[in-house]
């Protein structure tokens, strides 16, 4: 619920897409001005970057100058956004057959507030110029040493929007059903369920941000204002430039079947353990969210992270991604990963109907359908 608000305001703030939103109300404090972030390789079927908390602020890998003096952040004007939805579906089916006659009616109802009052902390991009003049980059940190090595880009949080207030966000869904059904014995069925989502974001909570590239160069290091400059330029080009190339509904198939080759040579019992989980997640957002982070924690810290979950949908994949002693599969966790971001690219309504094409088994048919029209739509393309 929490990563869905954020990507809300983002959007709402930044219709042009450089406001990052926070997905984590647990890490949020890792995203404020002057910290940085790592982004990984970007698939074709990614609509944007991610970005990943290091725990690190830029003071932490400078070396001490004369002028070791902080950085100021500046808080903008007030910003409110205001958002409030009701809507009710109702339904009725008839279907008479002979003997037999059965009526089956619905509803559906959601309701939905989210008030938030915020502010902008930024950094001066004239502070943000002088201190690479001031305070040189500290090779031998080991940060520094290890984003070498593998060749990863990194960036600095300029800017952050912040709750000013704390405010709670309210969600509802309610669905009503009856069934009637005549043949000799006349009777019916009626139900109600519903479920309520609440969450509570504290007073300075960070809900987005916006990033400059960091430029390191020997010991000098300067801010970008191109979104796309690499950071260890001066080694030559990173993997992450040429990281997929897109090859149109074979690059994609062929990208899939080598990333997830693992799940395949799994027994028929796991894997359908796993799908059971997958399934959960599809149509529950904030399910797909924790299950996400999780795994995240321990693919960058394996023996540091502990898998558990309340959640008994997700404790058949926890408990088969590490062994009986704790420790976690990783050849498991990045496959489940990369399924996990793939589907945090769909839409609520796309989920939905994604968990429908499973439950009927009709997924490899769509499939089917979806590469003959890749194939037409080509073939005119090539003419």
């Amino acid at each position: 619920m929490f990563h869905k608000a954020t990507k809300d305001l983002a959007k709402q703030l930044a219709p042009d897409g450089d406001l990052l939103p926070v997905s984590s109300l647990i890490d949020q404090d890792h995203f404020r001005p002057l910290y940085l972030v790592r982004r990984k390789p970007k698939r074709s079927w990614m609509t944007h970057h991610r970005y990943y908390k290091t725990g690190v602020r830029l003071s932490d890998i400078l070396v001490p100058g004369q002028d070791s003096r902080n950085l100021d952040v500046q808080d903008s004007h007030t910003i409110t956004v205001k958002d409030c939805s009701d809507g009710r579906v109702e339904w009725t089916i008839k279907m008479p057959e002979d003997f037999v006659s059965m009526e089956v009616t619905g509803a559906a109802s959601t309701y939905q507030v989210k008030s938030i009052k915020m502010k902008t902390a930024r950094v001066s991009p004239a502070a943000l110029e002088i201190l690479p003049k001031e305070r040189k980059i500290n090779m031998d940190h080991s940060f520094i040493k290890d984003l070498r090595k593998h060749r990863e880009n990194l960036y600095v949080i300029n800017e952050a929007v912040q709750a000013l207030e704390e405010t709670t966000l309210y969600k509802a869904n309610t669905m009503e059903g009856n069934i009637r059904n005549d043949i000799c014995v006349h009777f019916s069925l009626k139900g109600t369920r519903g479920s309520k989502s609440v969450i509570v974001i504290p007073k300075d909570c960070v809900l987005a941000f916006r990033i400059k590239p960091l430029i390191i160069q020997s010991e000098s290091w300067g801010i970008s204002h191109h979104p796309n400059e690499e950071t260890f330029v001066a080694d030559g080009v990173t993997a992450e430039s040429d990281y997929f190339p897109d090859g149109g509904m074979e690059g994609l198939q062929s990208d899939v079947e080598k990333e997830c080759a693992e799940l395949s040579q799994l027994s028929t019992d796991l894997r359908a353990k796993f799908l059971k989980s997958i399934i959960a997640v599809i149509i529950n957002s904030d399910l797909l969210q924790e299950l996400k982070l999780k795994l995240e924690e321990a693919f960058e810290d394996a023996d540091k992270c502990e898998l558990k979950s309340e959640n008994p949908d997700l404790e058949d994949l926890l408990n088969n991604v590490q062994d009986s002693e704790g420790s976690t599969h990783l050849y498991l966790v990045g496959p489940v990963l990369y399924t996990l971001h793939a589907l945090g690219e769909l839409t609520e309504d796309q989920l939905l109907r994604l968990a429908q094409s499973v439950e009927k088994q009709i997924v490899s048919k769509q499939l089917e359908l979806v590469r003959e029209n890749a194939s037409e739509i080509q073939h005119h393309t090539a003419q």
